[in-house]
């Protein structure tokens, strides 16, 4: 089983590199699960028509995925609710293909309903949600379109309920959620994380951050905070200028043996060259013995006060940015998200002006 971050192949070129990616390596993808974040809606247009960041994906893509893999694709992101109006084509295409997903519905319960799949033999329960700040210039639910909101309280309720009624299956749980190209998870992501695992889950990954963000080992499970894009290319959004800083270019693929219950890192870079938009393979080693994740992951022996510091002291974003240090303080984290909501608009409306440039 594999997990990849965020997808947003907009037309028929896109898909064809990426598959011809997955061809060149059909040894590790090879009729895998891969469980990716679907980053836009599957939508015949073309973005590079658009004045901002409108992300969807090629409606070929899902069948070009089962060509060499088993794709689970969650919804649970901001850009599901760019365009709406496809939702209920984009389901109908992803169940004609037999591809589960979970994270977004036309109800609520919907919405928050795990998906459940089989890999190996093995039960997996597959959770997924978007941190609400994400959708400050969205409407949720939008059109009758539910996307699944972090809940801490809910989430883990919902995780050790399941764990307690499939005490055989793995618990995976997917979520959007950090700053756009911030290198460092929220101290609260860490603690939350963390009680995941003590809730019974056995895997926690995050995607949003288009970066790679480390992760470490936590008991018997694992936490990977930011895996980075998979494929979101440049150059192919807002009129062509949404593309991403150099750090950004590093990606990693996280492949779970389930049964040795071990991590393997997939580090490739994203080459834009053109429109050509390929993956370069850089290494494959193991997750507790990677340096290239050990180095990307300085908080690992960090206690909790200690990385609140190191946080404050490193984070790339820092101006007007609250830090958000314990997932339990909901009022608090709540008039955070209001204020950086406001900051948030602000440089939407300045990047829709061409005074700054757009980030995600």
């Amino acid at each position: 089983m594999i997990f990849v971050g965020d997808i947003a192949s907009p037309n028929e070129g896109t898909t064809k590199k990426l598959l011809q990616f997955l061809k060149k390596h059909t040894a590790l993808y090879g009729k895998q699960a891969l469980i990716g974040n679907l980053e836009g809606l599957l939508s015949d247009r073309n973005p590079k028509l658009d004045r901002e960041p409108l992300l969807s994906n090629d409606p070929a893509l899902p069948s070009a995925l089962k060509e060499l893999t088993a794709p689970v694709f969650c919804l649970a992101n901001n850009h599901v609710l760019d365009l709406p109006g496809d939702f209920r084509s984009t389901v109908k295409l992803l169940k004609e293909e037999g591809i589960p997903f979970c994270g977004a519905g036309l109800s609520s319960e919907q919405a928050g309903r795990p998906v459940f799949f089989e890999e190996g033999g093995k039960e997996i329960i597959l959770f997924n949600a978007c941190w609400d700040f994400l959708l400050y210039n969205q409407k949720n639910p939008s059109l009758g379109v539910y996307i699944e909101e972090i809940n801490e309280k809910k989430l883990l309720e919902d995780v050790s309920c399941h764990k307690e009624e499939h005490p055989e299956a793995s618990l995976v749980v997917y979520l959007h959620w950090s700053l756009d190209l911030e290198s460092l998870p929220f101290p609260m992501y860490r603690q939350f994380s963390r009680a995941l695992i003590d809730a019974g889950a056995s895997l926690v990954v995050g995607t949003h951050s288009h970066c790679v963000q480390g992760g470490e080992k936590y008991g018997d499970g694992f936490i990977l905070y930011g895996l980075g894009n998979f494929l979101l290319p440049d150059n192919e959004y807002a009129g062509g200028r949404l593309k991403f800083p150099a750090f950004a270019k590093l990606e990693l693929a996280l492949e779970w043996n389930i049964e040795k219950n071990s991590l393997s890192c997939h580090w490739y870079e994203y080459q834009p060259a053109g429109d050509k938009h390929y993956l370069e393979h850089l290494e494959s080693d193991a997750f507790e013995s990677s340096e290239r994740l050990k180095t990307l992951s300085p908080y690992r022996e960090m206690d909790d006060h200690e990385y609140v510091r190191f946080f404050k002291k490193n984070r790339r974003k820092k101006i007007l940015i609250p830090v958000y240090r314990d997932y339990r303080r909901r009022a608090l984290n709540k008039y955070y998200t209001s204020l950086l909501k406001i900051r948030a608009r602000t440089a939407h409306f300045l990047a829709s002006m061409n005074f700054i440039k757009w980030q995600n």
